[in-house]
């Protein structure tokens, strides 16, 4: 969404190499690990 860009950007800009999810954690979850909780 628009407030993990914003955040991406900003940590990217204090030197973190951040990612933005797309679909956000439940995505991740459903296709990469299903053992990362959904709430």
């Amino acid at each position: 969404g628009g407030r993990s860009a914003k955040a991406t950007e900003l940590l990217r800009s204090r030197g973190f190499d951040a990612k933005n999810l797309k679909g956000g954690v439940h995505a991740w979850s459903d296709e990469i690990d299903p053992s990362v909780p959904k709430y």
